[in-house]
């Protein structure tokens, strides 16, 4: 046997052993290695799960504390605590409860005006100035209930007969009700009852609001014959394409003077009773409706038709104080309002506007039995084009009596029974930047049927240029109205007053008609909205015809010259004017 070959095959074997061994050891240990680290995964979930449960347990602990709490409170009488509310700042601070039974927004605005004129005539070459400074706040209360109070902080002079302004203030204050208990079988919602200050239902143009209107300036004759805001109630629906409100109306916080001297008749005859002394003050009522109907009506096109109507009595109010129906246009400015170029006008159709001592004849302040106003208004839009026209009329019914037995005192009061004044507008408009005004259209509004924001495209904060858009204008209104007005009436009253006095004024006086005068413009504009809430505007209004009245009716019986001063006739002034406002 060799003894060399058994030694290597016992170390053979001997290696052999070894290495299974060391292996079979490494095996083992990477399986309890893997068995440890499971074991640590399922105590780390097994944690969690306690957490969890923790957690859940102390949540459910929390809301049983909570329900036992409202329980306790509900039993104790106490209210529940309030709901969510939803919070924006989006365009101003708005607030609403999570059922949306509850809101409010507090916005305003602010308007900067300034302009010129190549003939500021008996206006101003050139001014700036606020325009507009207001603040707002509207919304819902219990679901039903709507409300608004909007105060002006800015002045606002109309070129009163003596030449005061009237101050900021009031000019939306109301509150209303939309309730199921109003549904009618043929409207969208609920028909809804409106009490307080707001724009008569009446004309498209006066009851835009400012923020969006296409011009600076409402066009004359709206501005003549619209009867702007008043206090009173109202009752009003709409439809899918419709709207119908009808109102009754007094006072305004708009008038020249609501609030006269008690028992000392301003500027006014003192009647035949002995002991009786009108004041002059806001005592009239009206009767104002306006329904419209739009027949087209999507996103890219409108047709949209309306109809006005307006009775007023004025009772012992007078020029005074109900002064936009009494005098007819006083506070037209040529449409270009911060240059105060007041041209048109009629004298005081009531007779009430002048004083004279130991005047004792009844008919002062009624020469006016009512005043029957009307509009209709058209709207149209196709893509980034629009069109809008209405035509206003008044009738003014006069008491021929009163008004000679007012003229044999002394005052001027030309004209004698009934006068009919109009004027119209029609304006086109097109948005280069491809805004659409047939999307803004809105029949929802408490106002009546209207216009709201454009959708501007592409706005300035999203890297675009805004909407911009290019308007055109031609306007008119005739306060003339009977026989021997125009330059014709002026001559014949300068002669015979002031160069040769002789009684045949007083003849010349009863024989002429009213004499608010002519006015014929044409205004070219620019509006640009660079974003929501900004609005910047320039206007260039030119002056085709102006033959302004000769109403210095209080010269014959005080020596104080009246609002229109000397007669204008073939004057053509251009007059510019630029706004940059903000709302929100």
């Amino acid at each position: 046997m060799d003894v060399r070959g058994w030694k290597h095959g016992v170390a053979a074997s001997a290696l052999s052993f070894v290495f299974f061994a060391t292996a079979a050891n490494a095996a083992s240990g990477e399986a309890i290695e893997a068995r440890l680290r499971a074991l640590e995964a399922e105590i780390a979930k097994l944690r969690r799960e306690a957490r969890q449960a923790k957690l859940e347990a102390q949540q459910a602990a929390h809301a049983a504390q909570s329900s036992v709490a409202k329980a306790e409170a509900a039993q104790a009488g106490a209210p529940p605590p309030p709901p969510p509310v939803l919070v924006s700042f989006k365009n101003g601070l708005f607030v609403e409860t999570a059922d949306k039974a509850y809101n409010f927004k507090v916005g305003g605005r602010m308007q900067f005006d300034g302009g010129g004129t190549s003939q500021p005539l008996n206006g101003w070459s050139d001014q700036a100035g606020v325009r507009q400074v207001r603040l707002e706040i509207e919304g819902k209360a219990a679901q039903y209930w709507f409300y608004k109070l909007q105060y002006d902080f800015a002045g606002s002079q109309y070129g009163t007969p003596f030449n005061a302004p009237v101050q900021g203030g009031i000019r939306d204050f109301y509150l209303g009700v939309q309730h199921p208990l109003l549904a009618l079988p043929f409207t969208k919602d609920p028909a809804f009852i409106h009490i307080g200050s707001y724009f008569e239902p009446f004309s498209l143009e006066f009851t835009s609001s400012s923020r969006f209107r296409d011009f600076i300036e409402r066009a004359m004759a709206v501005e003549a014959i619209a009867p702007s805001r008043h206090l009173g109630a109202a009752i009003g629906a709409y439809g899918d394409n419709w709207t119908a409100k009808g109102s009754v109306f007094t006072t305004s916080f708009e008038d020249l003077n609501t609030n006269p001297v008690v028992g000392a008749p301003p500027l006014i005859g003192i009647p035949a009773k002995a002991g009786w002394f009108p004041t002059g003050g806001g005592q009239y009522f009206e009767f104002t409706g306006r329904m419209t109907y739009a027949p087209i009506m999507t996103q890219h096109d409108l047709l949209h038709v309306g109809v006005s109507g307006r009775y007023h009595q004025p009772n012992s109010a007078t020029g005074l104080s109900d002064d936009r129906v009494l005098r007819v246009g006083n506070r037209i400015r040529s449409e270009a309002y911060i240059l105060n170029q007041g041209l048109l006008g009629t004298p005081d159709l009531s007779c009430g506007s002048v004083a004279l001592p130991g005047w004792t004849a009844a008919a002062a302040a009624h020469c006016v039995n009512n005043v029957e106003s009307f509009g209709v208004e058209l709207s149209a839009a196709h893509g980034p084009f629009s069109l809008q026209a209405e035509y206003l009329g008044q009738q003014v019914n006069r008491n021929p009596t009163n008004v000679a037995l007012a003229r044999m005192a002394g005052a001027f009061a030309p004209g004698g029974a009934s006068h009919f004044f109009s004027g119209f507008y029609v304006y086109g408009q097109w948005y280069l930047t491809g805004e659409e005004r047939a999307a803004a259209y809105d029949v929802t509004n408490k106002i009546g049927a209207n216009f709201n924001q454009i959708n501007i495209k592409n706005p300035v904060s999203a890297g675009g240029f805004g909407a911009l858009g290019l308007a055109a204008r031609y306007s008119a209104l005739n306060l003339n109205s009977g026989p021997y007005s125009g330059s014709s009436l002026y001559n014949m009253l300068a002669y015979t007053t002031f160069i040769a006095p002789n009684p045949a004024a007083a003849t010349y006086i009863a024989n002429a008609g009213v004499v608010g005068g002519r006015q014929q413009n044409v205004t070219l504009g620019l509006n640009w909205y660079p974003e929501n809430g900004f609005h910047f505007q320039f206007n260039w209004v030119h002056v085709l015809q102006a033959s302004a009245p000769f109403n210095d009716y209080a010269l014959f019986a005080t020596g104080v010259p009246a609002r229109q001063g000397s007669y204008f006739n073939g004057a053509h002034p251009d007059l510019f004017e630029a706004r940059a406002q903000v709302y929100w």
